[in-house]
């Protein structure tokens, strides 16, 4: 199993995932923790959505769905402390969830994984991507952050971000505070990271929804095509 997996489980109703639907999953941290997900879509090509916060995996419900209409088996999970996961809201910590979530779409079929990470779940999947691209027994295909800060309450991606061997793009809106964060990043991948910089001050999954939703899934989907096409494309 996947560095960072338990037992993955689903849920009794045996419905398989498809466009617009979703299947009920629940997975083990490293650490002993129960998290909650949702899996949309199926293949081998696996995204992980990582909420922020002090959001949950609704958040990501919309985009989930766009993703397996468009190929991927994407999963969506609540963090530690969050919706129907088990424990506290430690956030020094998500890391280890993110890895966990990894191993979960692994288990479900996928054999290469790219992450997606909205404001603090951004700075998690960018401190998880450290682990899993050395001892993940899936492709680590790349890492997106909307908005995501360099350190969040005890969450640090400084000492990750300079070791990633992987396709990175940081987006964030020009007014929000997540620009600084992004460009931070950035400066920290050695100028390897794409930086997307656009309109207004919408933050996170916000970005998605906002002014500028369009050209953001634009720049996602674009991303997330050239680091993790389908086999069928």
């Amino acid at each position: 199993m996947p560095n960072g997996a338990g037992t993955v489980s689903a849920s009794s109703s045996g419905a398989q995932p498809s466009s617009g639907a979703y299947r009920e999953i629940t997975f083990t941290t490293e650490d002993g923790l129960v998290l909650s997900g949702h899996l949309f879509g199926s293949g081998d090509a696996g995204i992980v959505l990582a909420h922020m916060y002090p959001a949950d995996q609704t958040s990501w419900h919309d985009t989930a769905q766009r993703l397996a209409q468009q190929g991927y088996l994407a999963l969506t999970f609540d963090f530690r402390g969050y919706g129907k996961s088990e424990g506290s809201k430690d956030i020094r910590w998500l890391d280890r969830d993110v890895s966990a979530a990894i191993g979960a779409v692994a288990e479900a079929g996928a054999a290469r994984v790219l992450l997606v990470g909205a404001s603090m779940g951004g700075t998690a999947c960018l401190v998880a991507a450290d682990t899993a691209q050395i001892s993940s027994r899936v492709v680590l295909s790349g890492v997106a952050t909307l908005s995501a800060p360099v350190e969040f309450k005890g969450l640090s991606a400084v000492e990750a971000v300079p070791k990633l061997q992987m396709p990175l793009l940081f987006i964030a809106a020009e007014d929000d505070a997540g620009a600084g964060g992004a460009g931070e990043l950035r400066g920290l991948s050695g100028g390897a990271g794409e930086l997307q910089i656009v309109p207004g001050d919408d933050h996170g999954t916000d970005l998605l929804e906002g002014a500028q939703a369009d050209r953001v899934w634009e720049l996602l989907l674009g991303f997330i095509d050239r680091n993790l096409p389908l086999s069928a494309r």
